[in-house]
C-alpha cells in the first residue's frame, strides 16, 4: 500500500532535466500514503516516484520503483493483491525468479508474462504504473471498483500521474474549476462516476476497471477490462433461485469467510473498524476467528446516545472476547479537522463522517495498527438502504397507480412536493416537466445510461419492479459506492493506514449480483441473506436491529462555522461567480437546510485550499477553532467507558 507518482516526456524523451525534482516533490505531498520508504528513478522517457507503506516483506527488497533483473520492466504500485502467493507459484513454474516476498514483484512479472490480461487474474485493489522499456510503453491501471485512486494530466508535452490529485497541481500552473463537473457535484455530490473529468479542468481520473497505455509518447484512450453489469448471468441467477435457500446461505457465507481471510495477509498488525452495525461486526467476527487477539476500533458520538452505536460495538466485542478501543467524537474535534479531511479528500466532502474516519484511522495507527478491515459495500450488494431500494419498489407501485389519475391532479401533487422542498413553484410550474431532462442534461445522461444498461443486464427477470430494483442495486456498485470508497481510501491513507473491504471481493460481488431480490429484501427485512449469515456469528440484538448508518449531529457540529466573513470574498464568490447577497442569506439561515449549508461550507473550504492556495493550518486556526485556539483533546475511552482527555491540541497537519 503506497502512493505513486510520475511524469512522462511525450515529445522529447531527453527533456527530463527538471522532472526528477518535480516528481520528488509530488512524493513529498503524498508522504502520508507511504512514510516507510520512498524513491525516484528515471527510466527512458519516464520518471517514477513512490512512497511505500510497508505491509508485505518489510525489508529493503520491497523498495520501489522496482525493476526486474534485466532492468527492462519497472513498476510503482499502490495496493494489495491478495492472491499473490498463488500467482507467484504459477510464475515460478514458468521460470521467473523472485528476490522479495512482495506482491509488487508478482505484479511486475505477471505483466511481463500475460500483459494487461493479468488484471483479470488479480484479487485485490490497486493503482499502478508499469513501464516496458524495450517497447517504450507505459501502462497505467486501476482496480475493478476504483478502491485505489489514479489521476493524470497533460501539460506542455508531458503527462503526469499520481495517487492523489493534489500531488500534480504544482506542475500544472494556473488552475480552473471545471464548471460542468461542479454542476454535477451540486446535483449528486459525486464526481467519481460518469466521466474521467474531475472538479479541476484538465485533471483526469482513470476510471475503475480500466487501463491505458502511453506508447512511444502517444497517449491511447483508456480501455475497460471490467464492469459490474457484465457479471450478471441468467444461468447463475437461475441456479441460485432454484436451489434450497440454506444452500445459498452457505455459499454466501463461504465467499465472505474467504474474502475476510484473504484480507488478513500481512506482516504488520491488523485491526477492524467495528461500528456496531451488522456489516463491520460480521467482518470483525470472521477476522477474530483467524486472529484471536485482533483489536477493534470505533467512534463514539459523545452526548448523543440516540445515534451513538458504541454500545452495540461493545456487545459484539464482548461476545467475541476482543479488545475494543473507542475514539470519543466531540464537536470541537470535528471542526478542527474538517479542513484537513477536505484537503486529503481532494474534493469537497460528500459525507460529513469522513472526519470521523480520518480520526479513527489515526487513532488506530497510534495504537500500532497499519491495516483496518471495513464493511463497505454490503449495503449496495445486499440491499441495505431502505430509502433507495425498498422505497423505490413502493414508488414504482405508486407511480403505476398514479398513471390512472387525471393529468391535472398528478401535476398538482408533484408541485406540492416541489413546494415542500423549497422550489419556487409559482415560477416553476409551467416548466416542471423539464426538471428531469434538465438534470439529465447537466449529468450528460450518465446515470440514465447506467440505469438502462443495468436494466438490460437483468432483462431475463420477468417482474418489472423486481428488475428495476435489482438494476438500482447494480448501478450503485458503479455510482453510489464510489464516494464511499474515496472516503475509505483518502481518510485511512491520510493516517498511513491501509483499509481493506472484504465485501468488495470481486468473486463475492459476482455471486451476490446474481441473487434474486427475494433473498436480499424479504418481508420487512433488508439484507435478508446477509443477516442469515451474520446470525451464525453475532448477537440477534445486533443483527436484527434497525439500521442507523454513521450519523453525526451535523447541525450542532457546524453551527459555529456559519460565519458570513468566510464566504464574503472567498472561492464561491470570486471563482464561481455566486451572487453574494443570496448566498450569505443562506449562510445566515443555515438552520433551514443544514445539509445544504454543509455542502456550501465544504465547497468553500475546498476552493480555498486548492485554488486560493490557503493552507490547512491557516483555515483551521482562522475559521474552525474556538477562541484562544484550544480545545479538549480526547485520547480514548477505556474498557469501563471512562473518557481520558488532555487540554492541549497540536497544530493540524497537512
Amino acid at each position: 500500500m503506497c502512493g505513486i507518482a510520475g511524469a512522462v516526456c511525450l515529445t522529447n524523451p531527453g527533456d527530463r532535466e527538471d522532472l526528477h525534482g518535480l516528481v520528488a516533490g509530488m512524493c513529498d505531498v503524498q508522504h502520508h500514503r507511504g512514510p516507510d520508504d520512498s524513491g525516484v528513478e528515471t527510466v527512458g522517457r519516464v520518471v517514477f516516484g513512490s512512497n511505500r507503506l510497508s505491509i508485505i516483506d518489510l525489508s529493503s527488497a520491497g523498495h520501489m520503483p522496482m525493476t526486474n533483473e534485466a532492468r527492462s520492466w519497472w513498476i510503482v504500485y499502490n495496493g494489495e493483491i491478495f492472491n499473490f502467493q498463488e500467482l507467484r507459484d504459477e510464475l515460478r513454474e514458468l521460470g521467473y525468479q523472485f528476490r522479495s516476498r512482495t506482491d509488487t514483484e508478482v505484479v511486475l512479472h505477471a505483466f511481463k508474462e500475460w500483459g494487461p490480461a493479468c488484471l483479470e487474474r488479480f484479487t485485490g485493489m490497486f493503482g499502478l504504473a508499469i513501464y516496458d522499456r524495450q517497447q517504450d510503453c507505459l501502462i497505467l491501471a486501476r482496480d475493478r471498483f476504483g478502491k485505489k485512486p489514479l489521476y493524470y494530466a497533460q501539460r506542455s508535452g508531458r503527462l503526469y500521474f499520481a495517487s492523489e490529485m493534489k500531488a500534480m497541481l504544482p506542475a500544472l500552473g494556473e488552475l480552473r474549476p471545471n464548471q460542468q463537473r461542479l454542476a454535477e457535484w451540486s446535483l449528486y455530490r459525486n464526481v467519481d462516476f460518469g466521466s474521467p473529468d474531475t472538479l479541476i479542468e484538465g485533471v483526469l481520473s482513470l476510471p475503475p476497471g480500466h487501463y491505458m497505455m502511453i506508447r512511444e509518447g502517444r497517449v491511447e484512450a483508456p480501455r475497460r477490462y471490467y464492469s459490474a453489469e457484465s457479471q450478471i448471468d441468467a444461468s447463475v441467477y437461475g441456479r441460485l433461485r432454484a436451489q434450497p435457500v440454506e444452500k445459498t446461505v452457505n455459499e454466501i457465507e463461504q465467499l465472505i469467510v474467504a474474502a475476510v481471510k484473504d484480507r488478513l495477509v500481512s506482516d504488520v498488525p491488523v485491526g477492524t473498524l467495528c461500528s456496531g452495525g451488522i456489516d463491520s461486526s460480521l467482518v470483525t467476527a470472521l477476522a477474530a476467528s483467524e486472529i484471536r487477539d485482533i483489536t477493534a476500533f470505533n467512534v463514539s458520538v459523545v452526548g448523543y446516545e440516540e445515534i451513538d452505536e458504541n454500545r452495540y460495538a461493545r456487545m459484539v466485542t464482548d461476545k467475541l472476547g476482543l479488545k475494543l478501543l473507542t475514539l470519543p467524537m466531540v464537536p470541537e474535534m470535528f471542526r478542527e479537522n474538517l479542513p484537513r479531511a477536505i484537503y486529503h479528500s481532494d474534493a469537497p466532502l460528500t459525507h460529513p463522517n469522513s472526519v470521523a474516519f480520518l480520526l479513527v484511522s489515526e487513532f488506530a495507527r497510534g495504537h500500532g495498527v497499519k491495516i483496518l478491515l471495513s464493511g463497505e459495500a454490503a449495503d449496495e450488494l445486499f440491499g441495505g438502504y431502505m430509502q433507495r431500494y425498498r422505497r423505490y419498489r413502493q414508488i414504482l407501485t405508486l407511480r403505476k397507480l398514479a398513471s390512472y389519475l387525471p393529468g391535472k391532479l398528478r401535476r398538482t401533487v408533484s408541485l406540492v412536493g416541489y413546494a415542500f422542498d423549497g422550489i419556487p413553484v409559482t415560477a416553476f410550474s409551467e416548466y416542471s416537466g423539464l426538471l428531469q431532462h434538465a438534470t439529465s442534461f447537466l449529468d450528460r445522461y450518465s446515470r440514465e445510461d447506467l440505469r438502462l444498461r443495468c436494466l438490460d443486464a437483468y432483462k431475463f427477470v420477468e417482474k418489472e419492479s423486481e428488475r428495476a430494483v435489482l438494476a438500482a442495486m447494480l448501478a450503485d456498485i458503479t455510482n453510489f459506492l464510489t464516494p464511499l470508497l474515496r472516503r475509505l481510501d483518502r481518510m485511512s491513507m491520510a493516517a498511513s493506514v491501509e483499509a481493506r473491504a472484504p465485501f468488495m471481493d470481486h468473486r463475492l460481488v459476482s455471486t451476490v449480483l446474481n441473487l434474486p431480490l427475494s433473498l436480499r429484501l424479504r418481508g420487512k427485512e433488508d439484507k435478508w441473506i446477509l443477516k442469515q449469515v451474520a446470525a451464525r456469528y453475532l448477537p440477534n440484538q445486533v443483527v436484527f436491529r434497525k439500521k442507523v448508518g454513521f450519523p453525526l449531529p451535523l447541525g450542532d457540529y457546524i453551527g459555529p462555522l456559519a460565519d458570513v466573513e468566510l464566504f464574503k470574498s472567498g472561492f464561491c464568490v470570486n471563482y464561481l461567480d455566486m451572487q453574494p447577497t443570496a448566498m450569505l442569506d443562506a449562510v445566515v439561515n443555515w438552520r433551514a437546510n443544514v445539509n445544504g449549508f454543509f455542502n456550501l461550507l465544504a465547497l468553500e473550504l475546498w476552493g480555498r485550499l486548492f485554488f486560493m492556495r490557503q493552507g490547512v493550518g491557516e483555515l483551521t486556526e482562522r475559521w474552525c477553532l474556538p477562541a484562544g485556539g484550544r480545545q479538549t483533546a480526547i485520547q480514548g475511552i477505556g474498557a469501563g467507558g471512562q473518557v481520558t482527555t488532555s487540554a492541549a491540541w497540536s497544530k493540524p497537519r497537512a
